[in-house]
């Protein structure tokens, strides 16, 4: 019922994740508040289950098993006191459902309601109204009042972080501890005392750290790395796709290349999101037709897991390079600290394109054995607002 809304979705999106304030949405339609009843869409019982305050898959049908719990309607100037109502009806499959006592009074047909948990009761912004939206900058009104209550307190972590990297930077340019594309990362982690390691945590005392070399025109940062589920890939194994759809370069077979969900690549790779099953598939496209055959598979919960765990904090490092090869010199100049990514727009990111997938494999020796690089989800560092509230950036030189 999004495309209904009466108001921009990606701009309230945006003014709630600038303040950290992660919410669900809901559009009511005239025969809805004539009936008084609205459908819990799959991203609003998503949201009630991960906030910890309704779990619809456990909930019997019928009007004896329904939950009322109390709720707000937020005014520019307060708060009116009412009731969520959360059941499933007797007839057909039960289908979830939601309502808000006296909904009726606070907005219209087509509104965009912001739904949100604080301190275990629901919050309703009419967004549709801008002085509401307005509200969530100003600390003396009730919106505003809940943003700065829920902005989380500067780490000591990122202090002691940034004046570690202060130090390094007024060392002016070094040379790399390692030569090639992973020079620039690796030499920062060795300055700072990091040892090398394959988990999957972040780097710094809970902050992930992620250093690469600046150049002129957009670039893509690197998300995180997650291997397929090849128990639900059709390809069967990173060796049959390899083998398939590789090519011969160097003396080498191999597989580099990026995809997205916007269009397929020159191998006839592209992305798509299957919501019913939850996963992330690459799907092959013959010779460009609609002949299309799923390939390989992701879960989308696991992505959503990596996103969660990789990101509380991160600090993306530039560095000014000079030279090529052996004679490249690094001189780390700037951070951009980010925090906290929506894990709830990464589906949408990957749906629009905004995320895209690198494949980078290559044959192991003689043998049937793929060595694997990474299958690297990235992100144009443009889009950081679409993914993260906002971030903080430090001037080290």
């Amino acid at each position: 019922m999004l495309e209904k809304s009466d108001t921009d979705v990606g701009d309230v999106l945006a003014a709630f994740t600038r303040h950290e304030i992660d919410v669900a949405l809901l559009v009511p339609t005239e025969t809805g508040l004539k009936k008084s009843i609205m459908d819990a869409t799959a991203s609003v019982r998503d949201y009630l289950l991960s906030a910890g305050f309704h779990d619809y898959d456990r909930q019997a049908q019928g009007p004896e098993n329904k939950v009322v719990r109390r709720a707000y309607f937020v005014q520019p100037d307060g708060l009116n006191e009412t009731t969520v109502s959360l059941y499933r009806p007797q007839t057909k499959s039960g289908d979830p459902r939601i309502w808000f006592g006296m909904l009726g009074k606070y907005a219209v047909p087509c509104n965009l309601l912001v739904v949100f948990e604080h301190e275990d009761d629901l919050y309703v912004v009419n967004a549709s109204r801008p002085e509401l939206l307005l509200s969530l900058a100003n600390p003396a009104t009730p919106l505003g009042r809940i943003a700065a209550k829920r902005r989380p307190a500067e780490d000591p972590a990122v202090g002691e972080l940034l004046d570690a990297l202060r130090e390094i930077s007024g060392r002016g340019f070094l040379r790399p501890l390692r030569p090639g594309d992973t020079g620039v990362g690796m030499t920062l982690e060795t300055l700072l005392g990091i040892a090398a390691n394959a988990e999957k945590t972040p780097d710094f005392k809970g902050i992930e750290l992620k250093a690469k070399r600046l150049k002129r025109g957009p670039t893509r940062a690197t998300l995180f790395s997650q291997s397929p589920d090849w128990s639900v890939s059709p390809v069967g194994s990173a060796w049959n796709l390899l083998r398939t759809f590789g090519y011969h370069r160097n003396g080498k077979l191999r597989l580099n290349c990026e995809m997205s969900a916007k269009a397929p690549n020159s191998l006839g790779f592209m992305l798509s999101v299957d919501s019913e099953r939850d996963w992330l598939k690459q799907d092959h496209l013959e010779n460009r037709e609609a002949t299309k055959s799923h390939l390989v598979t992701w879960p989308l919960e696991v992505l959503r897991g990596r996103l969660r765990e990789k990101h509380p904090q991160t600090f993306w490092v530039g560095a000014r390079c000079r030279g090529k090869g052996a004679d490249e010199h690094f001189h780390y100049i700037q951070v951009e600290h980010t925090r906290a990514p929506s894990v709830r727009n990464f589906q949408a990111l990957l749906e629009s394109g905004v995320i895209s997938v690198d494949y980078l494999m290559s044959q192991r020796g003689e043998k049937e054995l793929v060595r694997d690089h990474g299958y690297l989800f990235k992100i144009k560092q443009k889009d950081f607002p679409a993914l993260f509230p906002p971030s903080n950036v430090h001037v080290l030189a």
